[in-house]
C-alpha cells in the first residue's frame, strides 16, 4: 500500500510543480507580446491553472499525510514540516492575494478592455505573486526529494 501511496503524492506532487513551470514559461512570452495578447493569454492561463493546481495541491497533501500516517516519518520532521508550510503559505496566497487581484483583472477587462492601464498594472502584480508561488512549490517539491535530516 505504501508504494501505491507515494506514487498518488508523487504524480500530484510533479502535476502541481510542472503546472508552475508551464504557467512560468507562458508569463515569460507573453510579458514580451503586446498588451492585449499578455493580457488575454494571463487570464486564460489563469483560469486553467486553477482547475489543475488546486486539485493536484489536495493530492499532493492528502496522500503525503497519508505517507506520514503509514511510515515512520513524522511530522517533526523538517521536510515534512517544509511540505506542510508551503502548502499553508501557498493556499494563502491564492487564496488571499491572487485570487481577489485576478477577479479585479477580469471585472476591468469585462468593462474596459484587456488594454486598461488599472488591469495591465495589477496583472504584473499577478504576475509576481505567481513567481512566489512557484518557488514554494520548488522549495517544498526539493525538500520532498532530498528530505533535510533524514538522509
Amino acid at each position: 500500500m505504501y508504494k501505491w501511496i507515494l506514487l498518488a503524492h508523487a504524480i500530484g506532487g510533479a502535476t502541481l510543480f510542472g503546472s508552475h513551470v508551464y504557467i512560468e514559461s507562458l508569463m515569460a512570452g507573453a510579458t514580451r507580446a503586446p498588451t492585449p495578447i499578455y493580457m488575454t493569454t494571463m487570464i486564460r492561463a489563469s483560469k486553467s491553472a486553477g482547475r489543475v493546481m488546486g486539485p493536484a495541491a489536495v493530492i499532493t497533501l492528502v496522500f503525503g499525510i497519508w505517507l506520514v500516517i503509514e511510515t515512520t516519518y513524522g511530522f517533526e520532521d523538517i521536510f515534512v514540516g517544509i511540505g506542510l508550510l508551503a502548502v499553508v503559505a501557498a493556499f494563502a496566497i491564492s487564496m488571499f492575494l491572487l485570487d481577489p487581484r485576478l477577479r479585479e483583472i477580469e471585472a476591468i477587462v469585462e468593462e474596459s478592455g484587456v488594454e486598461d492601464e488599472s488591469a495591465v498594472a495589477k496583472m504584473k502584480s499577478v504576475v509576481g505573486l505567481f513567481h512566489l508561488l512557484t518557488v514554494i512549490v520548488a522549495i517544498a517539491f526539493v525538500a520532498m526529494i532530498i528530505k533535510p535530516g533524514i538522509l
